[in-house]
């Protein structure tokens, strides 16, 4: 009874690890994803274009809106005034 009481234990603590290494994942992308539509919204502009690589990030400026494209996700941002 002690050893499934352990194993419960276990359980509930990968689960709970888990949890927290998904949530600093999305920290993580949230933070990246803040400082390129702050390069983004500057390098816009500074130059009027509407398209910019930053590394492997690629940038479109659609009216009021940044599209980033990131891996193999695409996030949506507000243009910076």
């Amino acid at each position: 009874m002690l050893l499934g009481l352990l194993g419960g234990a276990m359980i509930l603590q990968n689960i709970t690890f888990n949890a927290q290494l998904k949530s600093r994942s999305q920290m993580i992308i949230l933070t990246k994803l803040d400082q390129i539509q702050l390069q983004a919204s500057l390098a816009y502009h500074k130059s009027n274009r509407q398209k910019h690589n930053f590394g492997n990030v690629k940038t479109t400026v659609v009216k009021d809106n940044i599209v980033i494209e990131l891996g193999h996700e695409t996030y949506t941002r507000k243009l910076l005034v």
